[in-house]
Formats: structure tokens, sequence, C-alpha cells
């Protein structure tokens, strides 16, 4: 299946369902491990839906400052279940889906962190894809998605991914947290550490679970590319 064919595809059913969808926001949830391509598909995806009203917002901004993670020793599980504001994640969903504009936090992939006293909001209306790893992870969040999308691709590619990401940012961010490991070999260890120690397992234990609450699938190739759409 051609990637421009499986946008189409999704495109088709966001209109269809957010039709009958009701008085808020048409909420989309887009799941999906680190570096498995996410985000580029959250705005290929509201690019397809121009003109329309479509915002993308990413669940990074309900991660718990590092700050809160390192006083409850969960600065090495950053991403997994615990490490996020489930609460707060559900409220903003809440609102959102009744109609009204709801502000969330705002995570800087520069610092890794909650940038302080900064808040994006939300307008209630038109369709918000919400795009994150821990988007179907739970119930209350679930039942507020109209359509739910999980993004999947070999480990090993995201692995790749995940390098090559890393490495753009370096390039382009040269302030960022990463960036400062001036040492490539040091930073290179501390990169893959993490991917097996941390993005790995959470994959495994958490984040490929919820593709079983997915309305749809949507695999990647290992050139990155969108090569099939499953519809459950």
């Amino acid at each position: 299946m051609a990637e421009q064919d499986v946008l189409g595809a999704l495109a088709a059913m966001v209109r269809e369902r957010a039709r009958g969808g009701g008085p808020g926001a048409f909420l989309v949830g887009m799941a999906g491990g680190v570096a498995v391509g996410k985000s580029t598909l959250a705005r290929a995806l509201a690019e397809r839906l121009a003109p329309g009203d479509v915002q993308v917002v990413a669940t990074d901004g309900f991660l718990r400052p590092n700050a809160e993670l390192a006083a409850g020793d969960l600065i090495r599980r950053k991403g997994f279940p615990e490490t996020y504001d489930v609460a707060a994640f559900a409220r903003f969903l809440a609102e959102l889906a009744a109609g009204r504009a709801a502000a969330m936090p705002v995570y800087s992939h520069v610092t890794y962190d909650i940038v302080p006293g900064e808040t994006r909001t939300v307008g209630g209306e038109g369709v918000v894809i919400v795009e994150g790893i821990n988007v179907l992870q739970s119930p209350e969040a679930r039942a507020r998605f109209g359509l739910r999308i999980y993004v999947d691709a070999d480990p090993e590619h995201m692995h790749a991914w995940y390098l090559r990401r890393l490495e753009e940012i370096v390039a382009k961010e040269p302030g960022s947290l990463i960036a400062q490991i001036r040492d490539p070999a040091q930073r290179l260890a501390i990169v893959e550490a993490a991917w097996r120690d941390i993005n790995l397992v959470n994959l495994t234990e958490h984040i490929a679970p919820t593709a079983a609450h997915a309305d749809v699938v949507v695999r990647k190739a290992a050139d990155h590319v969108l090569s099939e759409l499953v519809v459950r």
C-alpha cells in the first residue's frame, strides 16, 4: 500500500467519524514507540485534513518535571506510565471533548524537561490529534478518542531511527542536553543504554500491548515509509 494511500484512508476515517461526533473536539489518539514517527504522521494527517480546523498535540507535556521524577527515583524510567501525570491528561481530554479550551504544560526536547511556567492552550473544536507513547494506556483516555491509531515498526528499525534522530538533535541543537556530551563514543554509549534499558523495555512491556486497543494499525517499513494499514 502506498504511503499516500495510507494517509488518504486515515483522513477519510477521521472525516467520517467526526461527522457523527459529539459537541466538542473530535479526538484522534495516535500511539507507538519512541522514534517510530508519530509526530511526523500526525503532522502529515493534519495536512491531509486541511483546510479544516486541525490541531496536533504531543503528550510529552504531561510528563512529570525532572525534579519530581528525581525525587521519586524515576529518572531512569522516564516515559514509563508512572512518570506521566495521568490525571491531568484525563482532565485535558475531558475539557476538549466537552468543547472547552484546555491548557497543557510545554515540554522542551532541548532541556528534556517541562518548561516552567509555560503552557499551550488547545481549542475545544475541530479535530485534535493527540500523539504520544502513552496515548492508549489508560481506559479513561481511550474512551475519549473517536479514532485510535497505533504506529508499528520493527524494533530494530526504530532503534536505527532513534540514533539518527539524536544525531540530528546534536547537529541542529548544540545547546541541547545530549549535545553537551562532547565525546562521541561516550554519547553513543549513553544513548545505546537508554534505548536498551529504557525505551525498548517500555516498548515491550507498556507501549506495544496498547496496539490491541487501536482501531487502526499503521505499519512502517525500514525506510520509514508508511507501508500498510490494518483496520480492526
